[in-house]
């Protein structure tokens, strides 16, 4: 019997092909599952960032200085109304002032005051309120927006008036974001108007 010489080389590399060709698939699956993967990451961690940055940061800035006031009705050595302007940070997103809950402390008290509608430069014992508004657009709401400045006036307890030398500390908390705080102190000296640090 005769023995044919069978030739292999072409049925070789067909095999070798066809490897090859399913390598490339697989790995080409395989990657497009990875930067799927990596993409859907990225996303949720810019999502965490940001709320993060949202609640962490305060969106309300105080702009210019505080002033601590005088009414009839306190002595002149003491000061009976705080006046400052507060606005925006940059980036910062609106805030409903109708909805922001103010909080004064001292030595000797904690108070969280109440708002009151009435725009009075002297409001009532542990009451404050929005004076005058410097809106960018037109109307009067209490949304503070971009480019726009609030004045606030507030009056802590009558019963325990500002003296000298007295720290004390206001907490501005909005219903989104980080509260803010502003801390001074009453200066010896006072007049009917006083610039405080």
């Amino acid at each position: 019997m005769s023995m044919k010489n069978r030739n292999e080389d072409g049925f070789t590399g067909l095999e070798a092909a066809i490897v090859l060709i399913a390598f490339v698939v697989v790995a080409a699956v395989f990657s497009y599952v990875v930067l799927g993967a990596g993409f859907f990451t990225t996303q949720k961690s810019q999502q965490v960032v940001h709320a993060g940055v949202t609640q962490a940061a305060s969106n309300i800035v105080v702009k210019g200085e505080v002033y601590g006031l005088n009414s009839s009705a306190i002595p002149i050595d003491a000061v009976s109304v705080i006046r400052f302007d507060i606005g925006l940070a940059a980036g910062g997103l609106p805030v409903d002032v109708d909805r922001m809950t103010i909080v004064m402390s001292t030595n000797a008290s904690v108070t969280t005051l109440s708002q009151t509608q009435t725009a009075n430069m002297d409001p009532t014992s542990n009451t404050w309120n929005v004076q005058s508004t410097n809106n960018a657009g037109s109307g009067t709401d209490h949304l503070l927006q971009a480019d726009e400045v609030f004045t606030i006036y507030l009056k802590p307890n009558t019963t325990q008036p500002l003296y000298p030398r007295t720290v004390f500390n206001i907490e501005l908390k909005p219903e989104t974001g980080a509260s803010l705080g502003i801390m001074r102190t009453i200066q010896p000296g006072l007049s009917n108007v006083n610039l405080l640090y």
